[in-house]
């Protein structure tokens, strides 16, 4: 019976291992910085979306605050007028001027910030995409502004809600519903209506409500003021550190 030796193949090299173990290294670790630098750049590509999403926001803003201000002042005016018509002596000659004014009163000038893109950034955690810290900040701060703003508002609310229930001692209401227009406007009586009362007292504590309120409306004047001022350097922050046109 012939007997076949047996064949071996030759041992490889223990560098042979070392540099298949390097090769396979280098393949994983490329494909590592291959993904890293994908995900790098939709991360980029994503914070460069929020930021132009956020100047349209807060361009949007800019216009419906100042807007809002104008708004104000004219009504902080008007509030002050109503207060010394009724303190004066001449009350029973401005009926007119007195109903139109103390129908205005109720009506305050809400003011709605676009919160669209940093509620989308809040819900989806994209608000870590913000790695300027100085951008960050400066976002945070515009819209904590804003927040506050929503907070003195629901105080003048109270307020505005607190006059009307004086207003119906004073204000005939036939007459105040006869003063709104079919667009929700508020037009002046051609004659000189009677107030349901020409008590001292009770007009001096009307007037003490319109002064409470006329202050919480200047105070948000004031902080709207400062909101556009906010928006305007916010604005100019994103365009520079972004290279935005």
């Amino acid at each position: 019976m012939e007997v076949h030796p047996h064949t071996h193949s030759p041992r490889k090299k223990f560098t042979h291992y070392l540099w298949e173990f390097l090769m396979l290294f280098l393949a994983v670790f490329c494909g590592f910085l291959a993904e890293y630098q994908l995900e790098h750049k939709i991360e980029n590509d994503r914070e460069k979306e929020y930021i132009l999403s956020l100047v349209e926001d807060l361009s949007e803003d800019s216009l419906t605050i100042f807007e809002n201000t104008i708004l104000l002042k004219a009504n902080v005016e008007r509030m002050d007028s109503l207060k010394f018509l009724l303190c004066g002596d001449d009350v029973r000659n401005r009926g007119a001027d007195l109903y139109y004014l103390g129908r205005l009163a109720s009506r305050g000038d809400r003011l709605t910030v676009n919160d669209r893109t940093i509620q989308q950034m809040k819900n989806s955690g994209g608000f870590r995409l913000i790695r300027k810290e100085n951008v960050s900040k400066a976002i945070i701060e515009y819209y904590n502004k804003a927040s506050y703003i929503n907070w003195l508002e629901s105080i003048e609310l109270n307020e505005s809600d607190a006059y009307r229930k004086m207003a119906i001692e004073v204000f005939h209401p036939v007459i105040f519903d006869g003063l709104i227009k079919a667009d929700d406007t508020i037009t002046k009586s051609l004659d000189n209506p009677s107030l349901l009362t020409y008590n001292k007292e009770v007009l001096i504590r009307l007037a003490g409500m319109v002064s409470y309120t006329k202050n919480t409306r200047l105070g948000l004047l004031k902080e709207e003021e400062r909101l556009l001022v906010n928006a305007n350097k916010l604005i100019s922050l994103l365009k520079i550190e972004y290279h935005l046109k």
